[in-house]
């Protein structure tokens, strides 16, 4: 448990460190660009020195799942998911995020057959309600972010609630460090390609940003994801999804307390009920996990 909440905990911190380099000018796209590819080869290295080239090796039917999981699971959700950092407060982009249960769920139903109980329609109903709280849905001339912003906000749910869609497939028979590394490798070719245009702004920064920008790489993405890896060993997916739900609540901490962003009774009712969803999702009656086994993507 406790290493599934330090995961959380560390992928919590992400969009703050993010508005501090985008202070600094870097792009969002050349942002999620590095920390993709350097994030790779960090996987690539430790997949190479536990299992050798071995571990890389998987059938060409798998590439059908790999491709998508990476492209849609990793590069899609990247961009989507930092460009709503960049246009909103840090602790509404992380809730935004956490529509991806509510997402998993209707899509587990739409296209795996799983079931869609009593309990699964409560927990949407919860995760959008809140939703609208937290964007200020009841008062349309002030909303929180623009319909645009609110649209990236929940895609960023979407596509990362694909990568449990994706992987469950291979997530039978490839270890999770498997699925990660082709994940993040064609997830790298996309990103870099967005990013070609504004590459130009990782030139010339303070040293202290290029040590966030490989913190960012290889902290939040190969030692998160291999703390939450080894807590689901040890603990049911869905009380490790529970657990994991610390990490908006980092997330909205740091905003308010090192961003100065604004925190109202809706907006914490509005977290509350996203966050009641997610755990309802996780636990309710007659169903498992929509995710299976596959374990979730680096932030």
């Amino acid at each position: 448990m406790l290493a599934v909440g330090a995961a959380a905990s560390i992928w919590g911190t992400l969009g703050y460190f993010a508005k501090l380099l985008y202070a600094e000018g870097v792009s969002f796209e050349a942002l999620v660009a590095f920390r993709a590819v350097v994030g790779w080869v960090a996987v690539l290295m430790f997949l190479l020195l536990v299992k050798g080239a071995g571990g890389l090796r998987v059938a060409r039917r798998d590439l059908v799942f790999l491709a998508p999981l990476g492209l849609v699971g990793i590069g899609a959700f990247y961009l989507l998911y930092f460009f709503t950092v960049r246009e909103s407060a840090v602790g509404t982009a992380s809730i935004l995020l956490y529509s991806s249960p509510a997402f998993v769920t209707l899509l587990a139903w739409a296209f795996l057959r799983e079931p869609l109980g009593i309990t699964r329609v409560l927990a949407l109903g919860l995760t959008f309600a809140g939703i609208g709280l937290v964007v200020g849905a009841y008062d349309p001339g002030a909303l929180e972010v623009t319909p645009f912003v609110l649209l990236t906000g929940l895609l960023s749910g979407l596509t990362y609630g694909l990568y449990s869609i994706f992987g469950k497939p291979v997530a039978g028979h490839l270890g999770p460090a498997t699925i990660l590394s082709y994940a993040l490798g064609f997830g790298a070719i996309l990103l870099v390609a967005f990013a070609l245009p504004t590459l130009g702004s990782l030139v010339g920064l303070p040293l202290w940003c290029y040590a966030l920008l490989l913190m960012l790489a290889v902290v939040h993405t190969t030692l998160a994801f291999a703390l939450y890896t080894f807590g689901l060993r040890r603990l049911e997916a869905g009380r490790a999804a529970i657990v994991a739900t610390v990490e908006p609540v980092v997330a909205g901490a740091l905003g308010v307390s090192l961003l100065g962003e604004e925190l109202t009774a809706f907006k914490v009712l509005g977290a509350l009920l996203v966050l009641s969803g997610t755990a309802l999702a996780q636990v309710g009656p007659q169903m498992q996990p929509a995710s299976g086994k596959v374990t979730e993507p680096g932030r």
